[in-house]
């Protein structure tokens, strides 16, 4: 068995070892007619150095001093204001678009929102419930959409009110 192997391997071996001229040729006039031509590099750009100028600004990278948000208010004027008393909600840390509508629960006439947070957590909120940075408040829940009225600053110690919509999103 042994000498049979070997037999078979020595035919196979010297078949592998014929007239390779024709290749060798070509391979060599392939090189010398085909040179690779690479085309010079650009020159680079001119460096302009860049003086920062908003030196006595704000930071981009640092986030606002609290009495730039919606913390202050004017509690001397008549006027809308929100109640800064009451206990915030677990979602009134959470920007409106950094929640989404994934569903709704009911229980007779009762009906709930379920909340998705971009943390994975969901909560069940209900009609006169807050979520949002501005004081959102929902105002109706329905099988589709949520409807929250927010309490915007207006810049004079004031706020105003604003009507926001969530709606029933998947995925």
């Amino acid at each position: 068995m042994k000498k049979l192997s070997l037999l078979i391997l020595s035919v196979l071996v010297t078949g592998c070892m014929g007239d390779r001229s024709d290749l060798e040729q070509f391979v060599t006039t392939t090189k010398a007619e085909h040179v690779a031509r690479i085309p010079p590099l650009k020159e680079p750009p001119k460096f302009e150095h860049f003086s920062y100028q908003a030196s006595l600004m704000r930071s981009p990278f640092v986030p606002p001093s609290r009495e730039l948000t919606e913390e202050v208010v004017d509690t001397t004027k008549d006027c809308l204001q929100p109640d800064l008393k009451r206990r915030k909600g677990r979602l009134e840390t959470y920007a409106l678009d950094n929640l989404k509508m994934r569903g709704t629960l009911s229980e007779d006439k009762q009906i709930w929102a379920l909340i998705e947070t971009n943390d994975g957590s969901v909560y069940r909120l209900g009609i006169g419930e807050y979520l949002g940075l501005y004081h959102g408040k929902i105002a109706k829940v329905t099988p589709q959409t949520i409807e929250i009225i927010e309490l915007i600053p207006d810049g004079t110690g004031c706020w105003a009110e604003r009507m926001s919509n969530m709606e029933l999103t998947g995925g």
